[in-house]
């Protein structure tokens, strides 16, 4: 499947269009002027009036930076958008570009009585807008005139001339997994287009909710979920926070309680992460801290969180000195993780979370790595079944370590770190910019099944195995040459799971077995040095 992008003088139709063919079509519909106001939380006549168009214009270029990368969408865009050169450059390496052209007329016809539009005050300004801006568009592949059409005909015209298959998938039963803790009892829902079904996957929804996301997972799912729960009579508070890993901080955390509180939530109302690791750690902090405790679900929109992060409740925020070094367990009520939202991923976020994949199966389970090995096509390509399979697997995995040791107190749930020690110290020495945790994760598990030579003996050849899987799911097997290892090395006294100065290091004994060694740090950091 392929990208599709919109551009056009304003009132050609643009969301409108974008929308006809997303419900025709596997494209999920994302608004470039939608996420601008998520991320500004104010509309774009505020900002045109208060901030100016230059403002605008640098909120647009720093959202199609954002965008870079990611897969079947169908993206509606400004009008004026194409007025800077990067922008156009950066608009056709994202996908198929088609130009909705309209007269002056029509859209002078259509936006008769909207007044939001901040460069329509001038009399004659649709002429003179369009006289300067003549020629701009002239990169598209394909041209469409939208004059006495409708949008969903003018979708009918797109999907044929791109050929799409013009087909939207259909809901799968959901895989249904119950997690029994000592603290609470929940279930994990993995399927696919089972996003609907949230309202009815819980008993007694309360009347009011607030979703913490951020501005470019809100733009591609946060009205499609406030409807969805709006459509039940449930009053939803959207809180949009800043994406990525350095946000997850005391900071942002502050900053959701003064809206919390300011709205006045209670313990009875529920609060709801949409997103990928960062906001379902964060949501979940929130929520085992606000009042002591309130409601909490997660719906998880990267595969990182799907086969991790939103399930066990670890929760927290990350501090200057090391990662999760702030945070408390706090079980959600709820997981749905809906596969069809993993459509949209970027390969570098789509591989990220194959990380933690490639990990279970590492610790617990060699028929997933077997797996893995033998089905990389399917799974890089995403097939809606064996990414099924690869959730409920991990998550599966993930149950039984924490049904078994939730606080991590007997040292089973230690199992889960494996690649995290020195996965968490390069994601630290980085300053969270420039590696995303699966890829530390990644080289933290080649380099942490090297120093496992040392208690298990591990085979050789099963070594190379698990070396060649990293390679071939494209993640890195080495530490950045322009990071240090006495830069990574300096985290390893923060790290959580060391006790007395003892570090709980999970090491393979096979593929698929592992057990926990207890070492010094101070010989843990011994065996990095022969790396």
């Amino acid at each position: 499947m392929q990208n599709i992008v919109l551009i056009g003088f304003m009132g050609s139709g643009k969301d409108c269009v974008g929308r006809a063919i997303a419900q025709r079509s596997g494209l999920t519909f994302l608004s470039t002027d939608r996420m601008i106001e998520l991320m500004e939380n104010r509309s774009i006549s505020d900002i045109f009036e208060n901030s100016g168009e230059a403002c605008f214009r640098r909120l647009e270029q720093k959202v199609l930076k954002s965008i870079s990368g990611m897969q079947n969408i169908g993206l509606a865009t400004g009008g004026g958008i194409v007025k800077d050169e990067p922008n156009r450059k950066r608009l056709s390496k994202l996908g198929k570009v088609v130009h909705l052209e309209v007269t002056a007329e029509t859209v002078k016809d259509r936006l008769t009585d909207d007044d939001k539009r901040p460069l329509l005050k001038q009399a004659d300004a649709v002429e003179k807008l369009l006289d300067e801006r003549e020629g701009i568009y002239d990169f598209a592949g394909l041209c469409v005139i939208t004059d006495g059409k409708t949008p969903n005909q003018i979708a009918e015209i797109i999907i044929k001339q791109l050929k799409l298959d013009g087909k939207q998938s259909q809901p799968k039963d959901a895989e249904i997994i119950p997690v029994n803790t000592s603290s609470g009892a929940y279930n994990v829902h993995v399927g696919s287009g089972i996003l609907d079904s949230l309202p009815c996957s819980i008993d007694k929804f309360p009347k009011r909710c607030a979703i913490i996301t951020n501005p470019l997972v809100g733009g591609l799912v946060l009205d499609r979920v406030v409807d969805i729960l709006s459509s039940q009579n449930i009053d939803v508070l959207p809180i949009i926070i800043p994406d990525g890993e350095r946000f997850k901080s005391l900071n942002t955390v502050s900053k959701i309680y003064d809206i919390l509180l300011e709205h006045r939530f209670d313990r009875g109302d529920m609060l709801i992460g949409l997103g990928g690791g960062v906001i379902t750690d964060i949501t979940g902090f929130v929520a085992a801290t606000l009042k002591r405790g309130c409601r909490l679900v997660n719906i998880p929109t990267t595969l990182l969180s799907q086969v991790d992060a939103s399930v066990g409740g670890k929760t927290g925020v990350n501090h200057s000195a090391g990662k999760n070094l702030i945070g408390s367990f706090y079980q959600p009520e709820l997981v749905l993780a809906d596969i069809d939202l993993l459509k949209t991923l970027s390969e570098r976020e789509f591989r990220n979370g194959l990380a933690e994949v490639i990990k279970a199966a590492l610790i617990r389970n060699k028929d997933l790595f077997e797996f893995l090995e033998s089905n990389k096509h399917s799974v890089l390509n995403r097939d809606t079944k064996a990414l099924q399979k690869i959730v409920t697997c991990c998550v599966e995995i993930k149950r039984d370590i924490v049904q078994a040791d939730e606080r991590e107190l007997s040292g089973v749930r230690s199992l889960l770190n494996f690649g995290h020690t020195v996965g968490h110290m390069i994601e630290a020495g980085s300053h969270y910019r420039g590696i995303k945790h699966g890829e530390g994760v990644a080289i933290g598990m080649v380099l942490e099944t090297q120093i496992g030579k040392h208690f298990s003996g591990i085979d050789g050849r099963e070594a190379e195995r698990i070396i060649t899987l990293i390679r071939d799911y494209r993640l890195p097997v080495s530490i950045p040459g322009k990071l240090e290892l006495k830069t990574v090395r300096q985290h390893i006294l923060q790290d959580k799971k060391i006790s007395n100065g003892v570090l709980k290091l999970p090491v393979l004994m096979s593929i698929g077995k592992s057990k926990i060694e207890e070492l010094p740090w101070d010989r843990f950091v011994s065996y990095m040095d022969q790396i």
